[in-house]
């Protein structure tokens, strides 16, 4: 089995020890950490040409995805509520697979980014805009 969240056997997994960036993560939006599991690994070694054509398409619609997701959610951090530094986030990151599409991406704050990096955490379940 594979951790759902960085996708390396879950024997070696170190997302759940109390340091980790998962849980910094976890504890930032006021969530319990659960441990998840995938029954496959996530794609590994994405050519540069696709990750190039992902970026660009991400650039070339950054203002209506970023619209779109602001009018959905709301203009917050889908992790922990802050409206500053708003940004877009794969939820499964680009390095993975993920693709520059409307489903892929949800708005963090610029910490919860950077924490998250290339876990696979889809943090818009159940926030609608209030």
């Amino acid at each position: 089995m594979y951790c759902a969240y960085c996708g390396r056997l879950t024997r070696r997994c170190q997302c759940h020890s109390p340091d980790s960036d998962l849980a910094r993560f976890m504890a930032r939006g006021g969530r319990s950490l659960k441990r998840q599991e995938r029954s496959s690994a996530y794609k590994r070694a994405v050519p540069p040409q696709v990750k190039r054509r992902e970026r660009q398409a991400l650039r070339a619609g950054y203002a209506k995805y970023f619209d779109s997701l602001a009018a959905q959610y709301g203009e917050r951090c889908a992790n922990c509520g802050e409206v500053d530094n708003l940004v877009l986030d794969h939820i499964l990151p680009i390095a993975r697979g993920g693709r520059s599409s409307y489903d892929n991406l949800q708005l963090l704050c610029a910490e919860c980014n950077r924490i998250k990096g290339k876990l696979v955490i889809d943090c818009r379940c159940g926030r609608r805009k209030s």
